[in-house]
């Protein structure tokens, strides 16, 4: 996952432009590891439409368009918001007192002068949430297919001014079923913020180039 993550990474800073052609002898070399996690991750980002092999000519990296980015979500909206029902469903007392807590620092981050302090509890919140939904292979689909967008959403210098009271009352939604042990107004909450997460990089993305209308 290491070398999917850096190669995602790369791609974002345009190191790697759409188009570039890929070897295992340059990404061996680039990031000190042997051939077989550079085949892993090449065939992991290959499944999901990062990159496409050519016979004799190693792999290209592919166009991230506007069009990859809203399916990939529509995995993420069906996915977690179905664990979010789960952990309401399963999750005790102590599992709400946590995620109150991580829900009370995200808060606290979003006025933090570390603009990727509220990013980074963002996703320990999430992840604490859905973890208590007992469900490993539904994570590891969402942490499978997902890896590319959310690395860019993470990598776009944390929530931009403008969204941040907009995603603070999304979380305060998730937080209020949560208290309330309200399971589909838990699931539902999930839904409109992941897709409203959608909207926001997709417009970040191509307003910085980072994606093609299609």
């Amino acid at each position: 996952m290491r070398v999917k993550r850096a190669i995602v990474r790369d791609l974002f800073s345009r190191a790697f432009n759409p188009g570039t052609h890929l070897t295992i002898e340059l990404l061996t070399s680039r990031y000190g590891v042997s051939h077989m996690p550079v085949r892993e991750a090449l065939r992991q980002l290959e499944g999901e439409g990062v990159v496409a092999s050519h016979a004799h000519k190693g792999f290209r990296i592919a166009e991230i368009t506007t069009r990859y980015i809203r399916n990939v979500y529509d995995i993420r909206i069906g996915i977690e918001s179905l664990l979010a029902r789960r952990a309401v469903e399963q999750g005790t007392d102590a599992d709400v007192e946590a995620l109150a807590a991580l829900h009370a620092r995200f808060l606290s981050d979003l006025d933090a002068p570390d603009r990727l302090a509220a990013t980074e509890t963002n996703v320990r919140f999430h992840s604490a949430l859905y973890a208590i939904a007992g469900n490993p292979e539904a994570l590891h689909a969402l942490e499978g297919r997902t890896l590319v967008v959310r690395t860019f959403g993470s990598d776009l210098s944390g929530y931009r001014d403008a969204d941040r009271p907009l995603v603070a009352a999304e979380h305060q939604a998730i937080m209020d079923a949560l208290i309330a042990r309200d399971p589909g107004a838990c699931s539902e909450a999930v839904y409109a913020h992941v897709t409203a997460a959608r909207e926001r990089l997709v417009e970040r993305m191509l307003a910085q180039g980072l994606a093609a209308p299609a």
